[in-house]
This record gives structure tokens, sequence and C-alpha cells, in this order.
């Protein structure tokens, strides 16, 4: 009898931990066994295995969180709503409560194939759904790009080259010009895995670089053409006009990158900042 009782327990506490009845966004709701990396598939053929209507897990790389989604539009990239009320509370709860434009990392299993995305946490547009979440939001893959500007999203590419474990790969090919916006990606989403590649490990220990990564709420960035000062093959300067919103307001400054490489094999890193 009460071993009965104490299995009877057991199973519900588990029952409740996977499928909680309650919908606020305190506690993380579900959790999925990360991969290391996920599979950079173009847009073009994520958009057949994931065509309209379709619902599918979306897997927080940093945190291993999901929620369930259905995609509802989208021809340049996937609009997608949360399915229910608890796959809101878990989006949000992903964005400390609150709605954001930050990208993030994401995993998507489909056809036992883990698949490498970037999304962000704002609604905007129509819904459909009885899900408390106002609107859609989006997710791009390898290539997509936005519905006006038709543009590919900087910050949302390397999120996906993140989640599917590329970004040494593509900073060891990358012109100066490339690192440079690595770099104001990560500074921009706040996400310094994104930059380090790119940057040299002594300047990682300079809190000057690394509380640049902290407390940014929105930004704009204009990289100018690489200086000829030095010999272009091993050393080079690169300004970039930033704009930034945080506790102090809006901020305009001139970043100076001072770039270098050791050989025509190498890739470049970022030895110095000037502001």
């Amino acid at each position: 009898m009460w071993n009965k009782i104490r299995i009877g327990v057991l199973l519900t506490a588990c029952l409740s931990f996977f499928f909680p009845l309650t919908t606020e966004a305190k506690e993380p709701l579900t959790y999925f066994p990360i991969v290391k990396k996920g599979e950079v598939l173009e847009w073009e053929k994520v958009n057949k295995l994931l065509p309209k209507g379709a619902t599918f897990k979306v897997v927080d790389l940093e945190t291993g969180f999901y929620f369930q989604v259905q995609r509802r539009a989208g021809n340049k990239h996937a609009d997608v709503q949360p399915l229910t009320r608890d796959d809101t509370a878990v989006l949000k709860h992903l964005y400390n409560d609150k709605w954001s434009w930050n990208r993030r990392a994401i995993l998507i299993p489909v056809n036992g194939r883990m698949l490498a995305g970037s999304m962000h946490g704002m609604p905007h547009g129509a819904g459909a759904l009885e899900n408390g979440f106002p609107g859609h939001f989006c997710i791009h893959f390898l290539g997509s790009s936005t519905h006006r500007s038709r543009n590919i999203d900087p910050s949302h590419q390397f999120m996906i080259l993140k989640a599917g474990g590329q970004l040494t790969k593509y900073a060891a090919g990358a012109s100066a010009k490339q690192a440079v916006s690595m770099f104001l990606v990560g500074m921009k989403q706040q996400d310094i895995k994104i930059a380090m590649p790119v940057v040299n490990k002594a300047l990682l220990k300079d809190p000057t670089i690394t509380k640049l990564f902290k407390g940014i709420t929105s930004m704009q960035y204009d990289i100018r053409s690489p200086s000829t000062r030095y010999p272009p093959v091993v050393r080079t300067e690169i300004r970039a006009r930033v704009k930034k919103y945080d506790d102090s307001g809006l901020q305009t400054d001139t970043l100076t990158f001072l770039m270098e490489r050791k050989s025509m094999t190498d890739g470049w890193k970022i030895i110095k900042i000037r502001f």
C-alpha cells in the first residue's frame, strides 16, 4: 500500500516537472539535453523541412530550455508563434521576463537532425493562437533575410554559426573587416563568446574591453574601410562609428581597432582598441 503511494507521489512529481500547470515565467519549465552543436543548413532547405503550419521544438543553446512553436508565415525566414501559454512563459523566461530584440542561438530537432538557428524574443505583427503572445517572432537560418530590406542580418547569422559550433572556423578565414564585424555583433548582442575568436587573449582580460559586453540595450555601427597605414598583409587599422544606448542614455563613439596576423594563412586578431 505505502509502496503504491510512494510511486504515485513520485510519478506526480515527475509529471509536474515536465508538464507544469503554471504559466508564470519565474522558473524554467522544460529542459532539453543539449548537443554540442547543430547543423548549419541553408534557408532554402530548411524552408522545406519546416513548412508553414509545422509544429516543432525550439531549444535554447545556452540553457537547454525549450518550447514548442508553430510556423505561421514568412518567405525569407520563419515567422513563428509559441504554441501555448506555457511555451510563451518559457520564451519570456529566456529573456528575463522581458520581450527583447536580442538574438539567441537555438537548436531545432527535426527528422532526426539538429538544425542551428537564431531567434529574437520580440512579439510583433499578427498572431492567431491563444497563447498570451501578442504577435509572432522570427527564426533565421543560414542565408535567410529580413522581410522589408531583404538584407541578411549579421547578428542572426553569427548566432547561427554559434549554434553550429562554427565561430572559430569563420574567424580563421575572415577578413580584418569581417573580424571587426564579428566583435561588434558580439558587443551589440552582449555575447562575448561571439567576439572571442577574433580578440587577442591578453585583451580579453582588460576590464575596459569586457565592460563593452555589459549594459548595452541597443546599438548601431558603421565600419569604415581598413587603413593603409600598416603593411596590409600583417597589420591594419579599422575604425567603426558606434551608437549605443545604455544606462547613461545615447552615446556615440568612434572605436579604432588595431588588427594583426602572423602570416597570410593566420586569422586576424584585435590586439588593441582605441576609444
